[in-house]
């Protein structure tokens, strides 16, 4: 073998040789994949912050509030519901006894005016009686003008009973006319009683004095009937 032929040969093999070792590095280079599009949605997208577990004291306190929350609901039921039944009674019962007080005041409401009616007519009785009162004093006091005119009379015709008689009833009447009259017209009277007891006694004795004393007495009557009596 020649020198020529030698040379060709080992260039060839120098060629192998240098396209082996460029195979072998390309092999040998790392290939960059491209990334998905979740992998890339995933790097792209930001980091969510992670939220920190609420404290163990936090989560007490939580709790705390939900059974103070649950308790405070439970009170207002209860006590909407004694209000309901024990106090809504009483409500009614309230209720009745206003509705009994309205009915009340309207029965005295109605009294009263039936009393200021009455009243009237206890005014006209008030009148009336003390018209019948005066009719009363004024009949006595005529009566015991009678009974003095009758003793006059009967001593003048020397009657001693009739005459006795007669006074007795003037004493009788003179003691009634002073229990209808006030104090100043009783004492009035009261010095005719003593008139009268005079009259009493001069009886058995001198009739003439006897006569003047009645015509006295009857003079007296006569005043007092026009002081009580006369129309004004």
């Amino acid at each position: 073998m020649t020198i020529n032929d030698e040379t060709p040969k080992d260039e060839i093999e120098q060629k192998i040789t240098e396209a082996e070792i460029e195979a072998q590095i390309e092999v040998e280079e790392p290939v960059e994949e491209a990334p998905s599009s979740f992998e890339a949605e995933v790097v792209e997208s930001p980091e969510k912050p992670k939220k920190d577990k609420p404290s163990r004291a936090r989560m007490i306190w939580r709790k705390i509030l939900v059974w103070l929350v649950v308790i405070a609901i439970a009170f207002a039921g209860g006590f909407f519901f004694d209000t309901a039944f024990r106090y809504q009674p009483q409500v009614e019962l309230v209720k009745v006894l206003k509705e009994d007080i309205s009915a009340a005041n309207d029965q005295i409401l109605s009294l009263e005016a039936e009393i200021e009616r009455l009243g009237q007519f206890e005014e006209e009785n008030i009148d009336l009686t003390d018209q019948i009162q005066d009719i009363t004093t004024h009949i006595t006091l005529l009566s015991a003008r009678a009974a003095v005119a009758d003793a006059s009379l009967a001593v003048e015709q020397d009657r001693q009973a009739d005459a006795k008689l007669a006074l007795d009833k003037v004493g009788s009447t003179l003691d009634a006319l002073k229990g209808m009259l006030n104090a100043d017209q009783a004492e009035v009277v009261e010095n005719m009683i003593q008139r009268h007891n005079l009259i009493i006694i001069e009886l058995e004795g001198d009739g003439y004095t006897v006569q003047t004393d009645l015509e006295l007495l009857s003079s007296k009557l006569s005043t007092l009937e026009a002081t009580l009596f006369a129309s004004p």
